[in-house]
């Protein structure tokens, strides 16, 4: 392990291990908190290693303290699962190999979780070494090394990501500034890749645009990583709202990546802008079976994201209604249902009702209360209202939406919702409603609504108050500021004050 400052998590990972490991080599890169008193309560090995930006640098330094026949290396926020304390005993007795583990970030409040499999155990043989100034890797090593790399069920829980917004962006700024210090000198094609990743992870699209660009000019790059930058293009240009070259780049990289889960979910999402709704359902559904693979350990691919499974199946279920596909709807409701229910650990026979009533009926019981806090995640309520509001009585869709507002109060979804259904019965209603949905959630759409409202009203001075707190608040990504920009043009005469308040 590289550590530093590392108090908060240290204890937990390494009671996670203390167990199954022989020693513990831990290298400090300057911590002056509690983290080296822990370390030594778990008789751990320290070493110092002076700083210098680069992971694997630090990570290499670990590496030729070990003294074990195996190593598994670990960040500070990160725990083994107990249940794959046999597995990891297990290979004590190997022949030499990298094995695959799996790597489970957990989501927060307002982020999804997510997974990926990576080799972060692996026999201590001469000649490897890992790679990569951030997000340092070790398979290039083992592969040129002849290691073969083998499957397995143990799993590593990582807490890291787990943060508010804040703390992530912080993180995302370290990485960006790690990863541009190495500017000047030869970089691999794996930190540009990782460069660019972070770029948009940022929202800097065009930085990002102009590096990938220089990548796939590179007449080095590899087959597959040359597929990577064109996924990493097709994501720039969606995010840019050209969807014709989203579209181009995201079919050349289909040629390499089909088994790619994010790539049929970003085709999906490209599809759905164009309105050709039967074709973005083929690319969800794909998504769906490539990402539940990826789950059950059956897909070859490494170091891939797994998507949200449960959002997934939201999407598709939707779609679905929208395409009247009734039958289809029914099908992934059950899938989605056996997948919770795996998930949560709840009786198939409680959780399949449930979503049957909630899908197809697109109603709720007050009794379902406690049952609907279990099953359902805060990041989730936009999809489901939206497939709510395929029911054709308006008193249910009130009914249902009131009761999960009961259940999170703080959801800017259901008032934005609510109020959407009282724009043409009860402006004031709507009104109050939508600016309540505000205090939650800075929504564009939400004040393109009461701009449309107040229009209607002939209250012009409210059109100008709510588009320039559009303007101000949400201009910060492109496909929003180019509807800003349209609007605008179409409300000059209003802004410019050439047309006056009207009573209604």
């Amino acid at each position: 392990m590289i550590v530093k400052n590392e108090e908060r998590y240290l204890a937990q990972c390494l009671s996670s291990v203390k167990d199954v490991i022989d020693e513990i080599i831990i290298v400090d890169t300057g911590s002056t908190d509690k983290t080296l008193e822990i370390a030594k309560s778990f008789n751990a090995k320290i070493f110092n290693f002076d700083w210098i930006n680069d992971f694997s640098a630090a990570r290499n330094f670990a590496l030729n303290k070990c003294s074990g026949d195996w190593i598994l290396y670990l960040d500070a926020d990160e725990e083994l699962n107990p249940k794959s304390l046999d597995d990891l005993n297990n290979y004590k007795t190997h022949l030499p190999a990298g094995v695959y583990c799996t790597v489970k970030s957990l989501g927060s409040s307002s982020t999804n979780g997510s997974m990926m499999k990576y080799p972060r155990l692996f026999a201590n043989v001469s000649g490897i070494e890992f790679t990569g100034k951030v997000h340092e890797q070790i398979i290039d090593s083992l592969r040129k090394n002849k290691i073969p790399l083998v499957e397995s069920e143990i799993e590593i829980i990582h807490h890291g990501y787990a943060i508010d917004e804040e703390g992530l962006q912080k993180k995302k700024e370290r990485n960006l500034s790690l990863l541009l210090s190495n500017e000047n000198k030869k970089s691999n094609v794996y930190d540009k890749l990782k460069l660019v990743q972070t770029l948009i992870s940022l929202e800097k699209f065009d930085e990002a645009e102009v590096r990938t660009n220089n990548l796939i000019k590179n007449k080095h790059i590899s087959s597959n990583d040359l597929s990577l930058a064109l996924f990493y293009l097709a994501q720039i240009k969606y995010e840019k709202n050209d969807l014709k070259s989203a579209q181009n780049f995201a079919s050349k990289s289909y040629k390499n990546l089909n088994t790619k889960s994010e790539l049929n979910y970003l085709l999906y999402l490209i599809q759905l802008r164009f309105q050709n709704y039967s074709e973005a359902l083929k690319y969800l559904l794909n998504s769906i079976n490539l990402n539940k693979r990826f789950l059950e350990s059956k897909s070859l691919i490494e170091s891939e994201n797994i998507l949200d499974q449960t959002d997934l199946y939201l999407r598709a279920i939707n779609l679905c209604s929208k395409l009247d596909k009734t039958c289809d709807a029914e099908n992934l409701s059950m899938e989605l249902s056996q997948y919770i229910s795996t998930e949560k650990q709840i009786d198939i026979k409680i959780v399949q009702p449930f979503f049957e009533n909630l899908f197809l009926n697109y109603s709720i019981k007050e009794s379902d209360s406690k049952l609907l806090k279990e099953l359902i995640n805060p990041i989730h309520l936009n999809s489901i209202a939206e497939i709510i509001k395929f029911c054709k009585d308006d008193l249910i869709i009130i009914s249902t939406l009131n009761l999960l507002l009961q259940i999170f109060p703080a959801s800017s979804i259901i008032y934005k919702n609510l109020a959407q259904l009282f724009i043409n019965s009860n402006q004031e209603q709507a009104i109050e409603l939508f600016y309540k949905s505000l205090e939650f959630e800075e929504d564009p759409s939400v004040y393109i609504n009461l701009i449309s409202i107040y229009i209607s009203k002939s209250d012009y001075e409210g059109v100008r108050k709510c588009f320039n707190q559009l303007q101000v608040n949400c201009s910060n990504k492109p496909q929003i500021k180019q509807k800003i920009d349209l609007l605008e043009e179409k409300l000059n005469p209003i802004l410019n004050n050439s047309v006056q308040y009207q009573p209604a």
